[in-house]
């Protein structure tokens, strides 16, 4: 008996642990372990994002690229398409005033402030905005120059920036050589693109007021450029010294990622050169910039990671406590120490960004946590109102929300969980428990705005992709203008009677109304969309969607059939501008599919057709069915469900950014519908549904097309 309690001392003596002691070492082991999990995740999961924003980066701005080299090409080609049908229409009349007439009723090309006719000296003869009898010498004129010697043959020449001599604006001077049937030089025909609309035109595309846009010759003279808030007055600069240049030279495109030698401003993002002009593209964000997409990131996951540690070292704790709590019978000390833990654990969640905690009692609402007590915060404000305690106290389950409303002029939205708390105390007794309850309130501002800036990315997509539809519609009026002045002044030199006149000038008036509905509809198309939702006509979204891209349409030789207003005044809860977006995306995604298979089928009738249906509800309540169909063929079953995906096209590069589908599904799911598409034998059929909202007149089950 003596040697075992000598024994027993003895192990006692050189540390060795009880039970209940060892256990707690490791317990708290393993809570260090997991409390320091988080964090690492953390720091690794922002490595992974800052390469990932950096190549998202990179994408985007090959997108924006592609899309400026397209309008580019256009806008260039549409320019010496008229420059060549203007110098045939000339003909053998070289009177100078006979020119000058001419060069005033030419209905110029956008952006195009000046064209001016050169004679064969290199002196100047007219142009639209100045008469003859000033003979100008512009034969040092770099633009002049390589017609006299003839080095540009018959194509088209683009100059570096010259300030006009009669303009008195910097210019890009488009000049083409003008020859008689023998090959002799006749004369030069010079149009002046005002740069200044080139780089206003590139300061709306950008989504990051940092980011680069820039339109750069290959003789290394900066032709257009926007950067941070200013960078126009970098423009007729020379990169040539630039080692940066001289690789983006040779090479058709790649990845830019460089300090600019003008303002040592390091960027990130993509160039491509020109197959058909000696004019590259530049597309580029601040390097800075995306890294704080990455810091944003950083704060936002450590916020997390630092709410899960404390949450996990709370939880471990109160395990810890519980532990020494089994010999306490008393329901009291219990409650109090349960209390103790849920105040521990909403602190913990309420000093995380972006997340309110209230604790409700009765009517009256305490912040939990450091962010809940922020004062300044409108959505700690909102949701200790006596107005939102009121709406959440008529609802007794615990529920999940989303709240729009408007605090000091701001519109918010917030995602907020309703918990109950039940009272242990009372259980058993059989008295009704104080009505207590938490509100985890998140704010989902951000985040919708972000959404809003993608549905604007995807409208100026489309704006820049009409671009040339709308030059057309604006022209036909202007065509019918000049006719109808024509007429008026003949007839009046005539002596006709003033009704004749009368009507001349009533058709002009009508006329202008319609080139100022056209502008005024495409400026409201294009303005940035509100958080609030408003409740909009149907039948006006798609009256709208066809003003914009139906007469180009109708020129692709494609028959284009709409509903007429019969179905009452039918509205869903969507803005105008943003169910226009989605219709215009559908119609232009049939119309590059009957371009497609024309491709394959020349002489193919195209044809696209949209209707729209009312399904009845409950109630006063009804469904709104919009389609839009076409006869191209139809998806591919291999691809028909990845349509909706983000950036996915199965277009060409630079003709397609793939966001439109996409972009037009996030708008109907955000507005409570649904956006799909099947194929029936002719095509692809996309079929919208939106709650509706019907008004006191009733309205038909279908509408006649």
């Amino acid at each position: 008996m003596g040697r075992s309690n000598e024994t027993g001392k003895k192990k006692d003596g050189f540390g060795i642990m009880p039970k209940s002691r060892t256990r707690a070492f490791l317990v708290w082991f393993v809570l260090a372990l997991v409390c320091c999990a988080p964090p690492a995740l953390a720091i690794l999961s922002y490595k992974l994002h800052v390469r990932h924003e950096e190549r998202e980066s990179i994408d985007n701005s090959k997108r924006l690229a592609y899309v400026l080299l397209s309008h580019l090409e256009r806008t260039v080609e549409g320019i010496d398409n008229f420059m060549i049908n203007f110098g045939n229409y000339l003909g053998e009349k070289w009177n100078s005033e006979d020119v000058y007439r001419e060069l005033r009723n030419a209905p110029l090309p956008a952006s195009v402030i000046q064209l001016s006719i050169v004679d064969p000296n290199g002196r100047f003869v007219a142009s639209n905005l100045a008469p003859p009898g000033n003979s100008i010498d512009l034969s040092d004129r770099e633009h002049i120059r390589v017609h006299l010697d003839g080095l540009s043959g018959d194509n088209v020449f683009v100059s570096q920036p010259v300030k006009g001599r009669v303009s008195k604006l910097w210019t890009i001077q488009f000049s083409r050589a003008i020859r008689d049937n023998k090959g002799q030089l006749r004369g030069i025909l010079v149009a002046s693109y005002e740069i200044a609309d080139l780089i206003e035109f590139y300061g709306r595309l950008r989504s990051d007021p940092d980011a680069l846009v820039a339109l750069v010759g290959t003789d290394g003279i900066i032709r257009a450029r926007v950067a941070g808030k200013g960078g126009s007055d970098v423009v007729g600069q020379s990169l040539l010294a630039s080692p940066v240049f001289q690789m983006m030279r040779s090479t058709a495109e790649g990845t830019y990622i460089s300090a600019s030698p003008l303002d040592r401003v390091e960027r990130i993002g993509y160039f491509i050169v020109s197959k058909r002009y000696p004019l590259m593209v530049v597309v580029a964000s601040e390097r800075a910039f995306v890294q704080r997409q990455s810091d944003e990131f950083m704060v936002t996951t450590g916020a997390v990671a630092g709410g899960l540690g404390i949450a996990l070292l709370v939880l471990g704790i109160v395990v810890i406590r519980n532990n020494r709590l089994e010999s306490r019978p008393h329901s009291k000390e219990l409650q109090a120490e349960a209390r103790q833990r849920e105040a521990q654990f909403l602190r913990a969640f309420g000093n995380m960004p972006g997340v309110s905690v209230v604790h409700v009692s009765g009517d009256v609402a305490t912040p939990i946590g450091a962010s809940s007590s922020d004062a300044s915060s409108a959505v700690a404000r909102h949701v200790r109102s006596r107005q939102f305690i009121s709406q959440i106290s008529a609802n007794d389950a615990a529920s999940v929300n989303i709240e729009h409303f408007t605090q000091d002029g701001e519109e918010h939205e917030i995602q907020y969980l309703v918990a109950q708390i039940s009272d242990l105390e009372s259980k058993g007794t059989g008295e009704a428990p104080e009505r207590e309850m938490v509100v985890f309130a998140l704010d989902r501002t951000a985040v919708r705005t972000e959404e809003n800036n993608l549905y604007q990315m995807s409208k100026m997509a489309a704006l820049g992709e009409l671009v040339t539809g709308l030059a057309h519609e604006i022209n036909q009026p202007l065509g019918v203008i000049r006719l109808a002045a024509a007429n008026a002044l003949n007839g009046l030199k005539r002596g006709l009677p003033p009704d004749h006149v009368e009507e001349k000038l009533n058709r002009i008036v009508h006329q202008t109304g319609r080139m100022k509905a056209i502008i005024d509809h495409m400026r409201i198309f294009g303005r940035k969309s509100e958080l609030r939702r408003e409740p909009s006509s149907v039948f006006a979204a798609i009256d709208g969607a066809m003003q914009v891209v139906g007469t180009q349409i109708r020129l692709d030789d494609i028959t284009l059939s709409a509903p007429k207003p019969c179905c009452g005044d039918v509205k869903v809860l969507c803005r105008q501008e943003q169910l226009e977006q989605v219709l215009i995306n559908l119609l232009l995604n049939a119309r590059d599919a009957v371009r497609a298979r024309r491709q394959a089928m020349p002489g193919y009738r195209g044809s696209i057709d949209v209707s729209c249906g009312i399904e009845p509800g409950e109630g006063e309540k009804c469904t709104v069915r919009l389609v839009v169909r076409d006869n191209a063929g139809g998806v591919p079953d291999a691809i028909i469900g990845k349509v909706f995906q983000p950036f996915f096209t199965t277009k060409a590069a630079g003709q397609g950014t793939g966001l439109g589908l996409s972009v037009s599904f996030g708008i109907i799911r955000d507005h409570g519908g649904n956006l799909s598409v099947v194929n029936d034998a002719d095509g692809a059929v996309f079929t919208i549904m939106l709650p509706g909202l019907l008004a006191e007149e009733k309205a038909p089950l279908e509408c006649a097309t």
